[in-house]
């Protein structure tokens, strides 16, 4: 006959497993990458203004002068949006997108004067939106 002492350590091991246990989805959620958006436009020049969200996600505005760099970590395999404001100038952007950048560790952006360029490796830099007006 099992003692109360083997029914609780039973109990308390099940208990842990359950516990400690991560579904496989929340595992891979762990792997997606970081973005950064780094603000290469001309130095004493006014902030750049950037805000970024997903379908389910707020990550809510920033304000960073030239030189400085804004970071976020991809929380869930969404697409997120970003739309940037520098003087007079807009535009909006995929700061990430699936299936293009799920697979990369950080996702750069080096926004310029002409636009937003995307790198993987922070050494080829694609020019991916030009400014808009607004």
């Amino acid at each position: 006959m099992a003692t109360w002492i083997q029914h609780f350590l039973l109990f308390s091991s099940l208990a842990l497993c359950v516990l400690s246990a991560r579904p496989v989805e929340d595992q891979a959620e762990q792997n997606l990458p970081t973005v950064q958006i780094i603000n290469s436009l001309p130095p004493n020049s006014p902030p750049l203004n950037v805000s970024c969200s997903s379908k389910n996600i707020e990550l809510g505005a920033r304000s960073f002068s030239a030189g400085q760099v804004y970071e976020f970590k991809v929380q869930q395999k969404d697409t997120y949006s970003c739309a940037a404001q520098w003087q007079r100038y807009i535009e909006s952007w995929n700061g990430f997108e699936l299936p293009r950048d799920e697979n990369h560790g950080t996702v750069y952006w080096l926004v310029k004067k002409d636009g937003f360029y995307r790198s993987w490796d922070k050494a080829s830099w694609v020019l991916e939106n030009p400014w808009g007006t607004g």
